[in-house]
């Protein structure tokens, strides 16, 4: 019985789930007919509501030009296009209603609304108002006409005896009046002439116009295309000359080299440059103490130049030195003018005072840097007669620009452009700028105020002349020190820098452009006025 009993509960259940299962399928199916019934009908409201939004704006637009052509609320042709384009499509009698509105204003002009918009209603007062204009006219030669007419009966009656003298007069009248109207009519017709003439210009030279228009175009057009070329390549020779420096330390931080072995007693150093590292006579060099790493911002110890130059050793002078601190073996020697195996380019711009005696020492500068293997590359300068001087450019091989006096605004305008030309080219290769006293210093040369000590009457001190040497006398010795009192002791020849030097030996006078003391005996040459006295 119990199993009986599970069999029909299992029927049951089994019944329950078929018709639940059909009342779901039958309830989908209504619902989905249901839903794909209001579909239609929304598709169908949305067409209807787009046929009267259509049909709705094409109404504005009618509208729109109706009050356009009219005149009324200050409707403008924007306006009307405005509505055109929201109507989908063009309207036949609107176009045909605007058509003929822009040929009726054409008809009249500016007449029909001065200072205003165009439309019918202000053309029909316009018209309207230029009409009582012309009838007030006529009206007024009319009371003319009838005025002369009855001055002319009155003159008839009252001088009856004067008529043939009065038709005389108006026979006359009359010939001048044609005469008149023919010169009227031929004035005209040669204005008409004129004004075909103006019109036929007037396009000719509009024509003209367009033409150069579109040569200033093509100009401008090649103009930019070449301006973006040259940015190209100022950029290319930028990135060059960044991976050139990247490449390469800057002079001032890398020692051009180093003091092997000192002879104090005759003020020689021998150097570690020589002819294969192209070292050249008289080149000056400033000496840094052995342990400086970085010697851009670092006061020079001494100075020294070179008087005999070997394979890789090179024997040179001590134009400089402090007791406290003297030239040892291991320092450093730097000039800018001058690195191993390489010369260095300069520029050179403008007046250049080194001693401020308010001299150019331009030439001497110039001289200093070539006699030290360097290269001048351009040169910017006024001469002695006041010219300005520009020879040569700046190229990427350019190392220094050396700036003497910058002009300012109260300079003349000439020289003042020049400079900044000048200077946009060192901008443009990227060239570092010193000052001259820079230059000077890190090459180990020093303007210095020469003092003599005079005999007999002509004691005291005499100051140099820029350009100039002292007079030679028999008190002083070539290095500008009293005889026999401490001076320098000429220049030995060169000798083994490995064993003991050579006796020092008299030799020729040498010229010492640099501020060196030449090495000669004492009264063979004039006193240099350069050096540094002792």
């Amino acid at each position: 019985m119990a199993q009986r009993g599970e069999g029909q509960g299992l029927q049951i259940a089994v019944i329950s789930f078929a018709m639940l299962t059909i009342i779901l399928a039958i309830t989908t199916y209504v619902f989905y007919a249901q839903s794909a019934s209001a579909a239609k009908d929304v598709e169908a409201k949305t067409k209807t509501f787009n046929d009267k939004d259509a049909e709705n704006n094409k109404l504005l637009y009618r509208n729109a030009a109706m009050r356009l052509v009219l005149g009324l609320g200050g409707v403008t042709k924007d306006e009307v296009k405005l509505a055109e384009s929201k109507a989908r499509g063009e309207d036949a009698e609107v176009k045909e209603i605007l058509s003929n509105f822009d040929s009726d204003m054409a008809l009249i002009g500016d007449q029909v609304a001065p200072g205003g918009t165009p439309n019918y209603r202000t053309f029909n007062t316009n018209l309207l108002a230029a009409l009582n204009k012309k009838n007030a006219s006529v009206a007024d030669a009319v009371d003319q006409l009838k005025n002369m007419q009855l001055a002319k009966d009155k003159s008839a009656l009252a001088e009856k005896a004067r008529a043939d003298t009065a038709v005389a007069a108006s026979d006359s009248a009359i010939a001048d009046y044609a005469k008149q109207t023919q010169a009227f009519a031929d004035d005209r017709t040669k204005m008409e002439e004129q004004g075909k003439q103006l019109a036929s210009r007037i396009s000719t030279d509009a024509t003209k116009s367009k033409t150069e228009i579109q040569r200033v175009s093509d100009e401008k057009d090649l103009f930019v295309k070449q301006n973006a070329g040259l940015k190209q390549m100022n950029t290319i020779l930028k990135e060059r000359q960044e991976a050139i420096d990247k490449d390469r330390a800057d002079f001032t931080e890398n020692p051009d080299g180093q003091i092997t072995r000192v002879n104090q007693n005759q003020q020689l150093v021998w150097i570690d440059r020589g002819r294969a590292d192209g070292l050249l006579r008289q080149t000056t060099f400033s000496v840094y103490d052995h342990n400086e790493r970085g010697i851009s911002d670092t006061k020079p110890k001494g100075r020294i130049e070179i008087l005999t130059v070997g394979d890789r050793i090179s024997e040179a002078r001590i134009l400089e030195d402090k007791p406290s601190n003297p030239i040892i073996a291991g320092d450093i020697i730097e000039t800018p003018a001058w690195s191993p195996g390489q010369r260095i380019h300069f520029a050179l711009a403008m007046k250049m005072d080194v001693n401020k005696d308010r001299i150019d020492d331009y030439d001497m500068v110039k001289s200093v840097i070539q006699m030290n293997g360097g290269v001048i590359d351009a040169e910017l300068r006024v001469d002695p007669t006041g010219k300005i001087v520009r020879n040569g450019d700046i190229s990427v091989e350019t190392r220094y620009f050396v700036e003497g006096e910058r002009p300012s605004e109260a300079t003349a305008p000439e020289l003042l452009k020049q400079y900044n030309a000048f200077d946009q080219d060192r901008e443009r290769f990227t060239v570092k700028k010193i000052s001259v006293e820079t230059l000077l210093a890190l090459m180990g040369w020093r303007a210095e105020e020469k003092t003599v000590d005079l005999g007999g009457s002509r004691g005291g001190f005499m100051k140099r002349s820029p350009g100039k040497t002292q007079p030679t006398t028999g008190t002083a010795s070539p290095d500008g020190a009293p005889a026999g009192d401490g001076g320098a002791t000429p220049a030995a020849p060169a000798s083994d820098p490995f064993g003991a030097p050579a006796a020092p030996a008299p030799a020729a006078p040498v010229a010492d452009p640099f501020g060196a003391p030449a090495a000669a005996p004492p009264a063979a040459a004039d006193a240099d006025p350069f050096a540094t006295p002792k």
